[in-house]
């Protein structure tokens, strides 16, 4: 298995904050960085491509993804939140989103989707015309902690694997988030 160093983009703080939020009190266990080579087959399936993970989830699971947001945050440009996306049809947690999305790139409608906490981000940015891409700065695995464990219906200890990722938009580059997003590790029925 490859190791490689930490993203350098904000990605990684987005992790360790949410990690401290569930379990204040307590240092959260470090994520191992990983190649992309370094990933199991069915995760790697998952989080090695530049599209949204929404889509991503909606193609393995067969069902269309259900948001729910357990926090946010908005402070100047930007807004921050932990999301799960769950299926709509049989409730199973697919994946925990951490995503910190620059407003100000945004057109009007993206950004009062945002503000509605209804759609998962890659969602609103195709309903909203906005092509992008994302770009993964790493791969990660992650033992579950028991709060962690509980949100996504896990056995504490389980493992987890995920990616750092930053939303650029296609026609200019410009960009739209940085991301965090954990696969929960079930498989659909």
């Amino acid at each position: 298995m490859t190791v490689t160093a930490r993203p350098t983009d904000a990605s990684p703080d987005l992790l360790t904050g949410f990690l401290r939020q569930l379990s204040p009190g307590h240092d959260p266990s470090p994520p191992l960085w990983l190649e992309a080579d370094g990933l199991p087959d069915v995760p790697r399936r998952l989080l090695v491509h530049d599209h949204g993970m929404t889509a991503t989830l909606e193609a393995f699971w067969g069902e269309q993804m259900r948001l729910s947001v357990l926090h946010t945050e908005e402070t100047d440009d930007l807004l921050r939140r932990h999301v799960l996306l769950s299926g709509a049809d049989s409730g199973t947690p697919a994946e925990l989103g951490l995503i910190e999305i620059r407003l100000g790139a945004l057109p009007a409608g993206a950004l009062f989707a945002v503000r509605q906490r209804r759609i998962p981000f890659g969602a609103i940015l195709s309903a909203c015309g906005v092509s992008f891409r994302s770009q993964p700065a790493g791969f990660l695995r992650l033992v579950a902690n028991d709060e962690l464990s509980r949100l996504l219906r896990l056995t504490p200890g389980s493992v987890i694997h995920g990616r750092a990722t930053t939303l650029y938009a296609r026609s200019d580059g410009r960009v739209l988030a940085n991301a965090v997003e954990l696969l929960s590790g079930h498989r659909p029925a």
